[in-house]
């Protein structure tokens, strides 16, 4: 306690939250809670009348944040239940602490209920918080919507074209294809989709443990083995995961 703490605050909806949003900023994505702002996703609808939590991040550094400063005047370390009973909603313990511990163990309630730690509870005075520019919140909106837009592929080389893709240029690649593995928020899609390379390694096991690890690759290139494997960072073009939905 009394330390000052910097971060990005960040509004969160939330069924059992304390606040409600008040008002709504749509242009720089602010919703005012109380006497207090944050970052809002317009992807959560309008936020008047919701529900929310407030989190305080140090690690973020987007653009389009909500810059916030307080000195901490209260901790609560948290805990949630480990094993909530069947259809119940885990149960919340809070402890106060003079200071929050960064690896918290794992504490037994007076019913026997194991609880994990689940970060900290702060209460903030003296807040200064500092708002986004119009452009900053169309930077964060520009940057969020490429990361939806964005899909890690590892798959066979000839998956990728007849020669190796170069990082910013064009690739097409069928997600329906069995051979590969993909992640991202559109994996699921499906269809023959196009965009922009961004990372393109040729994927290859290192150490005792088999960590697999992308190895620079001339773009261009035939691959040497039609089976050896690519891993591919690409951005799928505005709107073409729609027509690889439909079609």
């Amino acid at each position: 306690m009394g330390d000052t703490v910097r971060g990005r605050l960040t509004a969160h909806p939330s069924p059992t939250g304390p606040e409600s949003g008040t008002r709504w900023d749509r242009e720089c994505d602010v919703v005012g809670v109380g006497e207090a702002f944050a970052r809002w996703d317009p992807g959560h609808g309008d936020p008047c009348g919701q529900p929310m939590l407030l989190t305080l991040s140090w690690h973020e550094n987007a653009p389009g944040g909500v810059e916030a400063t307080g000195v901490v005047a209260t901790v609560e370390q948290l805990y949630y239940e480990a094993s909530p009973a069947p259809g119940q909603s885990p149960r919340e313990l809070r402890r106060s602490v003079d200071a929050a511990d960064r690896f918290a163990t794992d504490i037994v309630a007076d019913d026997g209920a194991e609880f994990g730690a689940g970060g900290v509870y702060v209460v903030l005075d003296d807040l200064e918080l500092t708002a986004p520019t119009p452009a900053d919140a169309a930077n964060a909106r520009a940057a969020a919507d490429r990361g939806r837009r964005t899909l890690t592929i590892v798959g066979p080389a000839p998956c990728f074209g007849p020669t190796v893709p170069a990082e910013g240029g064009r690739v097409r690649v069928d997600l329906d294809d069995p051979r590969l593995n993909i992640s991202g928020v559109l994996a699921d899609v499906g269809g023959v989709v196009a965009g922009t390379a961004g990372q393109v390694g040729r994927v290859e096991s290192a150490g005792l443990f088999g960590i697999i690890v992308p190895v620079p690759i001339r773009p261009g290139d035939l691959p040497l083995d039609a089976t050896a494997e690519l891993l591919v960072v690409m951005v799928v073009d505005p709107g073409h995961e729609q027509a690889a939905r439909l079609g």
